[in-house]
């Protein structure tokens, strides 16, 4: 039996052929990478995977991470959880302050994107149904209930979202009854998104999105002028071209309104035939192909969104700020994702980050910095129980260290003429110092011998795969470029200096 594990096959191996055409710079690299963090109960304060996952983002060294305090926790994403009455309001930061401070200091002072995206409940007819208790650790997807504001002007969401953000950005704020409150925080985004996945629970028309979004800008743009904001935020489930229509139209806005970035979200999955369990789910021999074919449709369906874009705001930037898969059983509060599920996650956002080149995204976004269970734990960037890197970790920051902006992108094309293979994504780049890079995906699960037709420099190669786990990247010196890509490896080949 042939061993596939060297970096140097023997020359009898077939293998595909990569070719780069290193003299064309038309291109640079204009897509920052980066990724976000909820507010999660794993990493808060205290507990045990708090100080590892928070140097781990900081290790990271990504700009424009964005940070999202979502509903599913609202004892720390709402600070106004009850109403204002004619005596008291009930506005309290105690729970969300340590997170932002700790996400601002992991920042270390390099831009962000903030979402404060939940709405409190009590601001929707019907949301008086939601119980919400007193334990923080209670994951509550029922939060939000009800699709009507129960302040059709939509002024009630716009003055709590204004003191929410003038509570970090401006020092503190006045509240419902004329009280202040002074926080010390002064801290700047860089963007503020409004709202996270509107068109999914809330099932937000884009009308009223749009309603929302102007009353919202509005404010906040007072309270720094050099902030931006980003709309839309669609989930994964559907995007309906309505949205873009309407969003990106400016005259669907009001006067001076700024469209300057509109997100969406990306996550493939297997058939989920039961979210909460193992069984009846497709085996894990299976997830590659729905991975793969669902990211091909995602890059097609964006080239549809981006041409709504160029034809009605051309100016206003595309961010993917939301992009993973998960397992099957995606609810399920004691997972079973297998071991090798992670180097093939990873994978796959280098696949659609490099694809992502393609199609002017601004901004592509690994998600997600901390999943857990019972919360999407397939979509971790690090271990729920102890914040160490996991592979989908690993392979971000290998490429965020390997590819920078303003790189150049050199053409690059897999398989022979005519005959592109699908089996491996190559894509090269070179350097301001003139050094040539190739990142490489391995879509299959077994191994795959590749050659880089006329690179015959000694190189690096550095590799996220089955074999590495959890761990840092595998390293090896090459000769030449005839190498050999484990199952679903993530490998960065770098020309020596």
């Amino acid at each position: 039996m042939t061993d596939h594990s060297l970096l140097a096959p023997p020359e009898h191996a077939p293998a595909i052929p990569v070719s780069v055409d290193w003299t064309d710079a038309s291109r640079t690299v204009d897509t920052v990478l980066t990724t976000h963090l909820w507010a999660a109960p794993p990493i808060e304060r205290g507990a045990p995977a708090h100080d590892r996952a928070f140097q781990a983002l900081r290790e990271l060294q990504v700009d424009h991470a964005r940070f999202l305090p979502w509903f599913s926790n609202p004892l720390v994403s709402v600070p106004a959880l009850r109403a204002p009455t004619a005596a008291e309001t009930s506005w309290d930061f105690s729970r969300l302050d340590p997170y932002v401070e700790d996400f601002m200091e992991a920042a270390e002072g390099r831009p962000v994107v903030a979402n404060f995206a939940t709405i409190p409940h009590w601001m929707f007819v019907g949301g008086e149904d939601v119980v919400i208790g007193d334990d923080p650790d209670r994951i509550h997807w029922d939060y939000e209930q009800g699709m009507h504001f129960r302040d059709e002007s939509l002024e009630e969401v716009a003055d709590y979202f204004y003191r929410l953000a003038s509570w970090y950005i401006a020092g503190g704020f006045t509240d419902e009854l004329g009280v202040r409150h002074e926080s010390g925080h002064h801290y700047r985004f860089a963007h503020w998104e409004v709202l996270c996945e509107p068109d999914l629970n809330r099932r937000m028309s884009p009308e009223v999105y749009v309603r929302l979004y102007d009353a919202v800008v509005s404010r906040l743009r007072t309270l720094d002028p050099e902030m931006r904001f980003i709309g839309l935020s669609l989930s994964h489930v559907h995007h309906d071209p309505e949205y873009f229509w309407t969003f990106l139209d400016p005259s669907k806005h009001a006067p001076g309104i700024p469209l300057d970035a509109f997100s969406v979200h990306f996550y493939a999955s297997p058939d989920i035939v039961n979210p909460f369990g193992i069984e009846g789910n497709p085996p894990f021999d299976q997830w590659q192909t729905a991975f793969f074919t669902q990211a091909d449709g995602f890059i097609e369906q964006l080239r549809y969104v981006r041409s709504i874009a160029q034809r009605l705001s051309p100016q206003t930037k595309m961010l993917l700020n939301e992009i993973g898969t998960y397992p099957s059983d995606v609810m399920n509060p004691d997972p079973e994702i297998p071991d090798a599920y992670w180097a093939l996650s990873a994978a796959v956002q280098t696949y659609l980050w490099a694809r992502s080149l393609e199609l002017g995204a601004a901004l592509f976004g690994v998600a997600e910095f901390n999943g857990y269970p019972g919360m999407i734990p397939g979509t971790s960037l690090v271990d729920w129980e102890t914040g160490e890197p996991n592979a989908r970790y690993r392979a971000l920051k290998l490429v965020v260290d390997s590819v920078r902006l303003g790189d150049m992108i050199a053409p690059t094309i897999t398989g022979y003429p005519g005959f592109p293979d699908a089996r491996v994504l190559a894509q090269a780049f070179t350097g301001n110092d003139g050094r040539r890079t190739v990142v490489l995906v391995n879509k299959r699960d077994e191994p795959l011998d590749v050659e880089i037709e006329g690179w015959d420099a000694p190189a690096t190669s550095s590799s996220v795969d089955r074999r590495s786990g959890s761990g840092e990247p595998l390293t090896e010196s090459v000769v030449g470029g005839r190498i050999t890509l484990a199952p679903h490896a993530t490998l960065v080949l770098r020309a020596s200096r």
